[in-house]
């Protein structure tokens, strides 16, 4: 795990503190506690490149297309919450927790930081005894290996059904809360379908509640999803999570041990 990786952990703690004292802090006490722990965690985290003498090692396109549709699902994802957890006091260090892990998700996808402090070295060099920099190699060399089309073709159908699941439970969230402030306490003569929220209930229409039925239908396909995908890692052999093995890998490798 690198630093960069740690200190984003420190973060999210850090917010989900303030979160729980947040009745004792104001929206701009709040806003500059924020600014003040990611000026600190950040010149930590240069500091430690600095020591390493990390160098960006660039990024193509696809990185590119990457940051930006992690920005635009966890815009989606912040925007969905509003309507039922209106900015106040005590959720905005949830917002800004939420915000920390996708800043740090794009920063990841641009090559700027990175999960693993291996990472790191790769694009890191070194001073001799002489005082003279030595480039470190800016790639492992890594066996290829054959995989399947099949194998392919069913990790990018199970990544496009799970990106779609996620963006209707998240439209989902949306519609109920934005339904649910916008109800009645009492049945009107348009608003006569009942919609409950822990214990509160309100009226709203019946196009409403029909909508809101159907993307909640359509939201619990992501736990058949879940499922599916793990039985593809880790049964089927579809690589679909790089840090954990498959069955048939954790096997082999428990063979070779012995």
């Amino acid at each position: 795990m690198s630093l960069d990786f740690r200190l984003m952990f420190v973060y999210h703690g850090s917010m989900m503190v303030m979160m729980m004292a947040g009745r004792g802090l104001s929206p701009q006490q709040e806003i500059l506690i924020t600014t003040v722990l990611a000026a600190v965690l950040v010149s930590i985290s240069l500091k430690h490149r600095a020591n390493l003498g990390w160098q960006w090692p660039g990024i193509n396109w696809k990185d590119v297309l990457s940051a930006i549709g992690t920005a635009i699902l966890i815009a989606l994802f912040l925007f969905s919450a509003t309507p039922l957890f209106p900015v106040n006091s005590q959720v905005l260090p949830w917002y800004l927790g939420a915000a920390g892990i996708g800043v740090f998700g794009i920063l990841s996808a641009l090559k700027i930081t990175s999960r693993t402090e291996a990472e790191l070295l790769l694009h890191s060099t070194v001073i001799d005894q002489y005082g003279q920099q030595i480039p470190r190699i800016c790639e492992i060399p890594k066996p290829k290996i054959f995989e399947a089309r099949w194998k392919k073709i069913a990790r990018r159908l199970y990544l496009g059904a799970f990106i779609l699941v996620w963006i209707t439970g998240v439209l989902s969230f949306y519609t109920f809360g934005a339904s649910f402030k916008s109800g009645s306490p009492v049945q009107t003569a348009t608003q006569t379908e009942p919609l409950s929220n822990h214990g509160e209930i309100v009226y709203v229409t019946p196009a409403e509640k029909q909508r809101i039925d159907r993307l909640q239908m359509a939201s619990w396909l992501s736990m058949p999803v879940v499922l599916s995908g793990l039985i593809l890692h880790f049964i089927v052999g579809v690589k679909l999570y790089d840090n954990a093995p498959t069955l048939f890998e954790y096997l082999k490798q428990k063979r070779s041990g012995a």
